[in-house]
């Protein structure tokens, strides 16, 4: 058992420096930013890792299975350290070969949709002015309307041109920043592959010593309670991803089937792209049938409206007819929490926040209602058992 007095000073100790931490925070508002930036920097190849390895070690753990199977019909002792390397290697490739599969479907076909709209513009700009000129004549009432309209076009044109010519520096240095960022997120995403790998090789032994600090730290409650959260939140993540990969697959299938139906064009590259941008919650789907939409459009616009029309309910059929026996109540969350969650995660955190939202809001929401809230309960039942004194 602890030393009483030990125990003490360590809470007075833990005391002062939250207070510490606190009024440096709140006197020093742009120093305290500027810090957690700069730790946020350092460690963003970590975090980068850590999420890879996460993800990878879905696929890791079931290649771990099979050939720890395979073994054993054969009458061999398993041995994790030789076939770890080949989980790992062909978790790579399955991953590299879907990426660059989507890569080298979409990409060709968006540069040809861009082409092509950029061809058929002055064409189709034409047609509208005709068909406005037409419109005059034959309704006279909205010819008022239609010249306004014309007007209002050829000055937001005028206002256009005259902005990107005031703003074209400003423009090439957004754009500079831009590729910037992107070249140093690339960076960090190969130092965290590079890191991932190591995670995964040394899982185990890194498990049992963060275990085994967390067991020196803390005492048996607070260890208790790390292990219940750790457990928790794997659980949580664990089943979104499973769910949303199962999600998106079904979704692109389901999408597949009817561009197959209706006779859409890009049935392939379509059903890959919708598949890939389902992965992410709520904002991946519109992307995903705005970009599709724009691809079909190059071709026949009325069919892009189609498309539009139908994936809506295909995703409306799979998010009320299939999620609730896919998911059940493992994530429950409220429409209104999880539409929160979403936005300031992804506001704040990017696609990263987009993607871990909902599993951790689901995490603190479980708390609340499996640990908290009977607690309160509790409480509050007391407090009406107790009498006012006369």
């Amino acid at each position: 058992m602890r030393n009483p007095e030990k125990k003490r000073v360590a809470e007075i100790v833990g005391l002062v420096l939250l207070i510490g931490a606190t009024l440096f925070i709140s006197i020093n508002t742009a120093e305290a930013k500027k810090l957690v930036g700069y730790v946020v920097t350092v460690l963003t190849p970590f975090i980068y890792g850590f999420c890879i390895a996460y993800v990878l070690n879905l696929l890791v753990k079931q290649f771990d299975g099979l050939f720890h199977k395979h073994a054993l019909k054969k009458g061999k002792t398993p041995n994790v350290k030789r076939y770890r390397a080949w989980s790992i290697v062909l978790s790579i490739l399955i991953f590299v070969a879907f990426v660059a599969l989507t890569v080298s479907m979409v990409i060709p076909n968006l540069k040809s949709t861009v082409e092509s709209l950029t061809k058929q513009a002055p064409e189709l700009w034409d047609k509208l002015m005709g068909y406005l000129d037409s419109l005059k004549v034959k309704q006279p009432r909205l010819a008022e309307y239609i010249t306004k309209f014309e007007t209002n076009i050829d000055s937001y044109f005028d206002k256009a041109q005259t902005w990107l010519k005031n703003h074209w520096s400003d423009l090439l240095s957004t754009a500079f920043t831009k590729i910037k960022s992107a070249s140093s997120v690339a960076f960090n995403f190969a130092i965290g592959f590079v890191i991932a790998i190591g995670m995964l090789i040394y899982k185990e032994l890194l498990v049992s010593e963060v275990y085994l600090i967390m067991r020196r730290v803390l005492n048996k409650k607070y260890y208790r309670y790390f292990c219940y959260a750790q457990e928790l939140t794997n659980k949580k993540f664990q089943i979104f991803l499973k769910f949303n990969v199962v999600q998106a697959v079904i979704t692109g299938a389901g999408t597949f089937l009817v561009m197959l139906v209706s006779g859409m064009p890009y049935k392939a590259s379509i059903t890959l792209l919708i598949t890939v941008t389902q992965l992410i919650p709520i904002i991946g789907a519109i992307v995903g049938t705005a970009v599709s939409a724009i691809l079909i459009a190059a071709i026949s616009p009325v069919k892009a409206v189609i498309f539009v029309g139908l994936c809506i309910v295909v995703q409306q059929l799979v998010e009320k007819l299939i999620n609730p026996h896919l998911m059940g109540k493992e994530l429950e969350l409220p429409g209104l929490i999880t539409f929160i969650a979403i936005c300031l995660g992804g506001k704040q955190f990017g696609l990263v926040g987009l993607i871990c939202a909902v599993p951790v809001v689901s995490v603190l929401y479980d708390v609340y209602t499996l640990k908290l809230r009977p607690r309160m309960k509790q409480a509050d039942a007391k407090k009406q058992d107790i009498s006012p004194i006369d």
